[in-house]
């Protein structure tokens, strides 16, 4: 479940579905990749639901102190901002 309302850069106007707080990502391939891997994880480039620009998303695991995923970390990067 998502823990935290969508973060948008400075400038980048929040499309109609970026409220996102507490929605199920884990059958999300960039969720179920880094869960099935214990891995870091970069998606092939798509088009934002909640911006509708053209992004990837970079996934990694989050453990606790005995080396337990509890966690898994999940950012959007625009494409323009690479460019």
């Amino acid at each position: 479940m998502q823990l935290s309302d969508n973060l948008f850069a400075a400038g980048i106007a929040a499309g109609a579905s970026s409220d996102a707080r507490g929605r199920d990502w884990s059958q999300r391939p960039w969720f179920r990749a880094v869960k099935d891997s214990g891995l870091g994880h970069v998606t092939p480039v798509y088009r934002s639901s909640a911006t509708d620009d053209y992004c990837l998303t970079v996934s990694v695991p989050l453990f606790d102190a005995s080396g337990a995923l509890v966690r898994v970390l999940g950012a959007d990067v625009r494409l323009s901002a690479l460019l």
